[in-house]
C-alpha cells in the first residue's frame, strides 16, 4: 500500500471548501451523487483521525486533574 501526506495547512482547506461545495451543489444532487459525496467526508474525516474512529482518541486534561 502507498501512503500519501496531506498538509494540516491542505487539510483545513479540505474541510473548510467541501461542505461549502456541498451546501451549494446538494439541491441538485441526486441520491448516487450524495453517497459519493459521504465518502468523500468520510475520507476526510479518516485522514484528520489517522483512520481511527474518533472514539478512541484518549483526553488528558491539560492541569492533570479528573474530568
Amino acid at each position: 500500500m502507498r501512503l500519501f501526506q496531506i498538509k494540516e495547512d491542505d487539510l483545513a482547506a479540505l474541510e473548510c471548501v467541501l461542505p461549502q461545495f456541498l451546501e451549494v451543489s446538494y439541491p441538485h444532487l441526486t441520491p448516487r451523487l450524495r453517497v459519493q459525496w459521504r465518502r468523500v467526508q468520510e475520507i476526510i474525516r479518516d485522514v484528520r483521525w489517522n483512520y481511527g474512529p474518533p472514539g478512541e482518541v484518549e483526553v488528558i486534561p491539560a492541569n492533570g486533574g479528573g474530568e
